[in-house]
């Protein structure tokens, strides 16, 4: 007589994947879940994370020097990963989750999805009053007016010197941030929003004409790559993330200061990336 053994299913989602889930931040009160899955491409464990009210999930799979996500929506099922972070750190993969993972998601969604004008217009309120919700309640005052560009809707707040605005257009998921201030804080707020530090900072700064475009991006290039344009304007970032520009000094050989004025824009910053930084924006 013969056995025929069978598969346990795996009845929890590996650990990784519920620390990844704790770290990301909830949506009107609902915060993610993770769940074992098997991924079509891997024989390693899996996980599927999953949020209450948010279209599309999170496929997971650990390796031993990088994570690799997938987004499964309504009529898709992913073969293959469509990203690779290369960190196994929770708090490393959560920040990369943040920075570039979810909002490629958001915008698979978006890509798929059928609402109507009106119905993409109350979306971005709804939206835009998630970071607001989550502003407010470290103490910033906001207001949501409607934006210059059409069918636009933006979201503005002051904290600590500094000026920001998040503006939504269309039915675009990732926001577009203008941030302005004194050179030190704009400095410090960019870094949140660029991959952790990764190059020497003592890079030869000939390519860039102006005092404080020299002293922006020899900030800027411990994170990124930076580049000077003809208006004498700096662009930062990578396709892995937010980038931007920096705009051009008003008078290119004043002396620089840490209380210097600048006004940068960020693009492609998801939703959950500016509610995760919202006790730091707020202050």
């Amino acid at each position: 007589m013969t056995t025929t053994a069978t598969a346990t299913p795996i009845a929890t989602a590996p650990a990784f994947a519920r620390r990844l889930a704790e770290r990301l931040p909830h949506r009107s009160g609902a915060a993610w879940a993770a769940e074992p899955y098997s991924a079509w491409w891997t024989t390693r464990p899996a996980a599927r994370l999953t949020q209450a009210g948010r279209r599309g999930a999170l496929i997971v799979v650990e390796h031993s020097w990088s994570t690799e996500f997938a987004w499964q929506l309504d009529g898709r099922e992913p073969y293959t990963p469509d990203l690779s972070v290369e960190s196994i750190s929770s708090v490393g993969v959560a920040r990369e989750t943040l920075r570039f993972v979810l909002p490629r998601l958001d915008d698979a969604t978006a890509a798929t999805s059928t609402e109507r004008h009106d119905e993409t217009s109350r979306r971005r309120l709804v939206h835009l009053d998630l970071i607001g919700s989550a502003l407010r309640a470290h103490g910033a005052a906001t207001d949501t007016p409607v934006g210059v560009q059409p069918n636009s809707s933006v979201l503005r707040w002051s904290a600590g010197g500094m000026r920001y605005a998040v503006t939504l257009v269309g039915a675009n998921p990732t926001c577009d941030v203008s941030v302005t201030g004194p050179a030190k804080a704009v400095e410090r707020t960019l870094t949140h929003f660029l991959a952790q530090s990764w190059r020497s900072p003592r890079l030869p700064l000939r390519d860039i004409r102006t005092r404080l475009g020299r002293r922006l991006a020899a900030h800027l290039r411990q994170f990124t790559t930076v580049d000077q344009l003809d208006d004498d304007g700096l662009t930062f970032g990578e396709s892995s993330g937010p980038f931007g520009y920096i705009a051009p000094p008003a008078d290119p050989a004043a002396r620089v200061r840490d209380t210097t004025p600048v006004a940068a824009e960020l693009y492609g910053v998801g939703i959950d990336h500016l509610v995760h930084l919202a006790p730091l924006l707020a202050r």
